[in-house]
């Protein structure tokens, strides 16, 4: 998607209404920088309110009792549009499989580890590749304890034209839709890229009946083993960017380039994506209930930095 702003370095003080499904334990707390009140200057609390928003489509979908602690910040000018960073876990592929089963609650996820599906017994790496999942992901799942320690950083160009609410203006970009692309990045919709390294989410992408392809290139999601291809991802290949990000196509919070005047939100097949990867969906409508949450600025968390340019995410 087009690139997000950074925000400025700044401890906002108080407490943020965030909302929540009635069983859900998914608490999303943002820490908005200096940097991003003084950069987006008079719209710094319309951005704040969105940044909440996306935050919030989240806990709403998916009740982990985790806490995911979010650095907010931004910059003045363009270049940057919609950036994300994290700190990345390594794991042995049996491991994360065995946390992925036993952490499994829905249709998707029942599929993705059965017969046939997209997570076999057997590494399908053949053991020559390490594994990786974000430092929330791995809250989420269970591989380390969940904590108040940050787990990731987003960051937003004050310099472009956003609509932070309501209608997209002509011209402008769907600020809560870049917001929650580069939010589900630090809880782990990531991938890596490489001949060595893969995430979880890298063994959903296939681009036919048991073709599996790690690294990315002209593949898609995939739950059982690339029978079903439920939508088209971003072909680095051609482009060098995010090979986790969709291609163009329907607008989606989730596309790798987002058009100007449009809504982006979270669609079916992207709460699905985000339950095989280890968060428990909430498939059934619950009531709403808020929940009160002090931000607080954490320190000393190890990056693995994801950089974008102005027009794709």
């Amino acid at each position: 998607m087009n690139a997000l702003r950074q925000p400025a370095l700044c401890l906002v003080a108080g407490t943020l209404l965030l909302s929540a499904g009635a069983n859900a334990g998914m608490i999303i707390t943002p820490t908005f920088t200096t940097a991003f009140v003084t950069d987006f200057g008079t719209n710094a609390t319309a951005a704040e309110a969105s940044w909440i928003a996306a935050a919030n489509a989240f806990s709403a979908n998916f009740s982990d009792a985790i806490h995911v602690n979010i650095t907010v910040d931004a910059v003045a000018d363009t270049s940057v549009f919609g950036q994300s960073s994290t700190s990345i876990l390594s794991e042995t592929y049996s491991n994360l499989r065995a946390k992925v089963v036993a952490d499994a609650k829905t249709a998707d996820d029942a599929t993705a580890i059965g017969t046939g599906g997209s997570l076999p017994v057997s590494d399908p790496t053949g053991g020559t590749e390490t594994w990786y999942v974000t430092r929330s992901q791995a809250k989420a799942l269970g591989l380390i304890a969940d904590d108040l320690s940050n787990d990731g950083t987003t960051k937003f160009g004050a310099g472009n034209s956003f609509t932070f609410s309501g209608s997209i203006a002509a011209g402008t970009y769907d600020f809560q839709g870049i917001a929650e692309h580069e939010i589900s990045e630090v809880l782990g919709r990531i991938g890596l890229k490489s001949s060595s390294e893969v995430t979880l989410l890298d063994a959903f992408s296939f681009s036919g009946p048991g073709t599996r392809n790690l690294s990315g290139g002209a593949d898609s999601f995939s739950i059982d083993g690339g029978t079903t291809l439920l939508k088209t991802y971003n072909n680095p290949g051609s482009n060098g960017l995010d090979s986790r990000d969709w291609a163009s196509g329907t607008n989606d919070s989730f596309n790798q380039y987002s058009g100007s005047g449009v809504v982006n939100g979270l669609s079916t097949v992207d709460l699905q994506e985000m339950d095989v990867i280890g968060y428990d969906r909430i498939t059934t409508p619950e009531p709403s209930t808020s929940i009160l949450l002090t931000t607080a600025l954490i320190a000393g968390y190890a990056l693995r930095r994801r950089r974008r340019v102005q027009g794709n995410r």
